[in-house]
């Protein structure tokens, strides 16, 4: 794959299905579990998927009943020494129907005529990662930039985070995570004098990941692959990652001037300090805190008394691209063309 043709978010994780109707296609599954009903009489049996490796480690749920397929794990990343930059959407699923061949299966594809000009329902998505890498200059601007971001909240999310390495929110509809990439390779296994570890590091690599869930998936269309795009991924993750360029306003002097009367007082007491939870309702604090967020200033997190020196700097990054020595090389990156949306 050529620079020119790389983009900056990347698809990290896929799970794609399809039900090819009055197929005899290979089985291939781990065994399968027999679901009994109360009288010992077997009504239901559900395959389990193979898990197939690769080089470098790297690994593949793949699953066939004989019509219905599906794959899951982390695609642009198998038989790769990396995930540092991974496929765009496109390469993904040309990538993912290399490997579909390559285990004698059919392809994943939209809904219409299928590559034997027979009518199909096409293929579905129940998990999609997208993701990108933001450069904050050095590990410590990295560290600065997750403790900046644990003193975030994202609304209808729970939160959680690991030290100054990572942090996450989530619900039953997707997950955003934030993590400094050179230290979660080093726990992967990767040498402190590889280069790819040096580089993420010098550059203080954040990656940032979006993993959409079914529901989430469904309810923007794009559970069928025929609706997915380019430019509706990118529209998500910048969406999704709307806190990278939330600008926090709590050390500029005049802040007060600009919230309405009504909820200065707020405002102040959460500045000078104050638990507002002693002092006011929960149903008053969410209230006010949903105006207060449009003021840059997030009242239901204790107020942060260590100043973020570059944060306008590091929620304006823009995600990094790969750099000209980067390799994408792998044994299924020959080209296969075939219908999928741009």
């Amino acid at each position: 794959m050529s620079h020119a043709e790389e983009k900056n978010i990347f698809i990290d994780w896929i799970t794609i299905s399809q039900i090819h109707e009055g197929a005899s296609l290979p089985v291939i599954a781990s065994g399968a579990i027999v679901f009994y009903d109360g009288f010992g009489i077997p009504r239901f049996e559900k395959a389990s998927p193979a898990r197939f490796g690769g080089s470098y480690e790297t690994s593949l749920q793949i699953k066939c009943d004989g019509s219905f397929v599906s794959l899951n794990g982390n695609v642009g990343r198998f038989s790769r020494r990396d995930n540092l930059f991974n496929l765009g959407w496109r390469e993904t699923v040309e990538k993912c129907n290399r490997i579909m061949l390559d285990k004698s299966l059919p392809v994943f594809t939209p809904r219409g005529l299928s590559p034997d000009l027979t009518e199909s329902r096409g293929a579905r998505l129940s998990r999609l990662d997208i993701t990108a890498n933001f450069a904050c200059g050095s590990e410590s601007q990295a560290r600065h930039l997750i403790r900046w971001l644990a003193d975030r909240s994202v609304s209808r999310m729970k939160k959680g985070r690991a030290g100054d390495e990572s942090v996450w929110w989530s619900n039953t509809r997707h997950m955003i995570k934030a993590y400094i990439k050179h230290i979660e390779m080093e726990k992967h296994g990767m040498k402190t004098d590889d280069p790819v570890y040096e580089w993420c590091r010098d550059n203080g690599i954040v990656r940032v990941e979006v993993e959409l869930k079914k529901r989430m998936l469904h309810d923007e269309g794009m559970h069928k692959l025929e609706n997915v795009t380019d430019q509706k991924i990118q529209q998500i993750f910048e969406a999704e990652t709307e806190i990278f360029r939330r600008v926090d306003r709590s050390d500029e002097p005049d802040i007060l001037d600009a919230i309405p009367s009504r909820y200065r007082v707020t405002a102040a007491a959460w500045l000078a300090g104050e638990d507002l939870r002693t002092i006011m309702s929960n149903g008053t604090l969410y209230r006010h805190a949903k105006i207060l967020r449009e003021y840059g200033l997030d009242i239901t997190e204790p107020r942060n008394v260590t100043r973020f020196p570059t944060k306008v700097h590091v929620v304006e990054l823009k995600p990094v691209s790969p750099p000209d020595w980067y390799r994408f090389d792998d044994e299924f990156n020959q080209p296969l063309k075939l219908v999928v949306n741009k």
